[in-house]
């Protein structure tokens, strides 16, 4: 009597690997996204401190030629392995994001993935309290539903915005 396993035992077995791994793969992915958000989020949020601290001694968000600070007069700076394109330094980006500090002049830092496809992308913004457009001093995500909710992003309104 020859012991083994049928090729249908062999099959189910497969089967019941493929439905695990077709479950544990998503919230894998899901969990790494959200690890690189947790990577960027003090980083934004030391510039916007740094911004309301500009603010709060200039009195705005615009230098004394009314356009963008620098990232120094700000006091503020990207990591050094970034890769650096705005001469001001408030705009800066790796292999997972690109960020502007001081966006539109209110003091929102805006940060947005690269590693996603232009599908899944997404954004991420932390917000001044004086913020006439967004909702004021929060985190906010935007773009991706499945995504900002997976943050523990609740919808803001009718918009695209969730705030995390």
């Amino acid at each position: 009597m020859k012991k083994g396993f049928t090729l249908i035992e062999l099959l189910v077995v497969v089967l019941i690997i493929g439905i695990l791994s077709a479950i544990a793969l998503p919230q894998y992915q899901k969990a790494v996204d959200k690890s690189r958000v947790a990577t960027i989020l003090p980083l934004m949020r030391h510039w916007a401190d740094m911004l309301a601290l500009y603010k709060l001694e200039h009195g705005s968000y615009k230098n004394a030629q009314g356009s963008h600070p620098t990232a120094e007069e700000v006091g503020a700076s990207w990591p050094n392995d970034w890769l650096g394109s705005d001469p001001n330094g408030l705009e800066d980006y790796n292999n997972l994001w690109y960020c502007f500090a001081n966006e539109e002049l209110t003091g929102m830092v805006y940060c947005s993935s690269q590693w996603k496809s232009d599908d899944e992308n997404f954004e991420i913004m932390i917000t001044q309290p004086d913020d006439s457009y967004y909702p004021a001093g929060k985190r906010l995500c935007s773009y991706n539903e499945s995504f900002c909710k997976a943050l523990g992003g609740k919808k803001i309104g009718e918009s695209d915005r969730y705030e995390f």
